[in-house]
């Protein structure tokens, strides 16, 4: 789990200094297209064309679509917000994932979980800041982004039960692949050195070994478990945005974040809690 989420600040980092030279649309092609060509290269001598075999295609088209929504608001942020800024917004997702379960799924959470989202709620506004003026194209980008992560994570967890784990992860890319590369060559330029060659194709192998070094640690442990650790994302967005970038996070985003982590750490804690419950009186 450690070294998935230490991989997804890498791969916005690079995305990120990749969009002073080069449209946002042809990083976020490179993004999927790396992730599903790597997933067929180590999959496919084992599963063949049954990787794509899935119960519910349509359904699984539809979340990669969502997905491919999130990346593509995000990565088309990046020139306009610090990379810390956007992790810390992104990471709003589960709170998202809470209020929509309750609108779409009919699920009934407790004060707990409400106080959660509350809290949330209040670190995002910390971070964003709204009264401090307008908001930035940045921070709505991210905002889209990280409520199109939240439906992604519905649906997902509505067809865990049904498709295996790779099949999951190749149906991630694989709209998102589709659709970038029926347009790239419109609105793509072609790389200027070999260094810029190396981080494109850096991007697609980072998104894809991170999202299948996380499915294997959550095969291994408890979601409530890991968690936490998801987290760390954040301080190497950070260290990534200082270093590279020369961002320094205020003091205003460590507390809106704090209250972001808190929230989502008593959201997973509560939802463990619940399904022990439900386990224990089955």
């Amino acid at each position: 789990m450690l070294a998935g989420v230490s991989l997804f600040p890498l791969m916005n980092a690079i995305a990120k200094s990749l969009t002073a030279d080069y449209p946002a649309w042809q990083i976020t092609w490179a993004r999927f297209t790396g992730h599903l060509l790597v997933i067929a290269i180590v999959f496919m001598p084992r599963r063949g064309l049954g990787l794509a075999r899935s119960a519910y295609p349509r359904r699984q088209f539809m979340r990669s679509m969502v997905f491919f929504g999130s990346n593509a608001c995000f990565i088309m942020a990046l020139p306009h917000i610090e990379l810390a800024t956007a992790s810390a917004i992104i990471f709003t997702a589960p709170i998202l994932v809470t209020v929509l379960s309750v609108i779409f799924l009919r699920e009934r959470i407790g004060i707990w979980r409400w106080s959660a989202v509350v809290i949330g709620f209040l670190g995002a506004l910390i971070v964003v800041q709204p009264g401090q003026g307008e908001l930035t194209v940045g921070v709505w980008l991210v905002l889209g982004a990280a409520t199109c992560y939240a439906i992604y994570q519905l649906m997902t967890r509505s067809l865990a039960s049904v498709d295996a784990p790779d099949t999951q992860i190749f149906y991630t890319a694989f709209a998102g692949c589709i659709v970038t590369s029926l347009t790239v060559g419109f609105v793509g330029m072609v790389p200027n050195n070999w260094f810029d060659i190396g981080k494109f194709i850096a991007l697609g192998s980072l998104g894809a070994l991170g999202h299948f070094l996380v499915i294997q640690a959550l095969r291994r442990a408890s979601a409530s478990f890991m968690s936490p650790l998801g987290y760390v994302e954040l301080l190497g967005a950070a260290a990534l945005g200082y270093a590279v970038f020369g961002e320094v996070p205020g003091v205003d985003l460590w507390i809106g974040a704090a209250c972001i982590v808190a929230s989502g750490l008593i959201i997973a804690y509560r939802q463990a809690v619940v399904a022990t419950r439900r386990s224990q009186a089955e």
